[in-house]
């Protein structure tokens, strides 16, 4: 009953051009360019996730290998007796080192050996700061890795009445912290899509927002210019069933309508 009456409607609104568009679009041919156009673009929608995460797993192996395999000798290159290299090698003699690394800074002997060794770099001018640095940073996120990152907020950044997501890394400390009042914490705003860059700004708590979001999300809202916003999969996303079945049963008792007239013209004319 419902399909009549929306069909009546229709041929009250429908002019004989509309008519004989959507005539053309009801032919065998036009269905089947449209349904294969839409499978193709699903097929690229679905694709172009799994091919950009095996294109960056591919690329960081193969960075991974081309670095590590260069210092193996010559005797012991797998190279050197197959013809080519074993993709993941790398990788994996990279994380055995790696644990047996910190299976000797583990025990009494290793410490004492690190220890010597840094002591030796603190007397060379140029790498003493680079390394000073960068362990020091390494041991802060280290220590602070649950707190790292721990919030995603907004903030009115670069001027008042804009607003960009920030992350709350801590609260504020060391030098700046002698010179502003309490109550400010470090906020890091990245870029995007480029999140690792960004600008460090300290802002009081009360001028930033917390958003009910993960730092997993908030990466994603950035990363993809505000198009991904939660972890939901984007077919569920505001998805209304009572307004697309009555959206499919429209599109039926038009096609319906449409075939109605095309079967009524080709009938001969009595009075002719």
């Amino acid at each position: 009953m419902e399909n009549t009456h929306d069909a009546i409607l229709m041929e009250k609104q429908m002019t004989d051009e509309e008519i004989e568009i959507a005539a053309n679009e009801s032919t065998p041919r036009f269905r089947f360019v449209r349904w294969f156009r839409n499978r193709f673009f699903t097929g690229v929608i679905i694709a172009l996730p799994i091919i950009a995460t095996f294109v960056g797993i591919s690329w960081i192996v193969q960075k991974i290998d081309n670095n590590v395999l260069r210092f193996l000798p010559h005797q012991i290159n797998p190279r050197t007796y197959l013809g080519f290299d074993i993709p993941g090698l790398g990788l994996i003699i990279a994380m055995i080192v790696l644990c047996l690394l910190g299976v000797v800074a583990s025990n009494f002997i290793g410490k004492s050996v690190i220890k010597s060794g840094e002591r030796l770099l603190a007397r060379v001018p140029v790498v003493s700061p680079l390394y000073n640095a960068l362990k020091q940073i390494v041991t802060t996120v280290a220590k602070q890795k649950d707190r790292a990152f721990r919030d995603v907020c907004l903030l009115q950044y670069p001027r008042e009445g804009l607003w960009a997501i920030g992350f709350v890394t801590a609260d504020l400390s060391g030098a700046p912290a002698k010179h502003l009042p309490e109550g400010y914490v470090c906020v890091f705003v990245p870029t995007t899509p480029n999140p690792t860059s960004g600008f460090l700004l300290f802002a009081k708590k009360q001028d930033i927002v917390i958003l009910e979001m993960t730092p997993e999300e908030g990466a994603k809202m950035i990363i993809s210019g505000g198009m991904v916003s939660s972890n939901e999969e984007v077919l569920d996303d505001d998805l209304d069933i009572e307004r697309l079945n009555k959206k499919v049963a429209k599109k039926l008792a038009k096609e319906k309508f449409v075939q109605e007239k095309i079967e009524k013209s080709k009938k001969p004319n009595p009075l002719s």
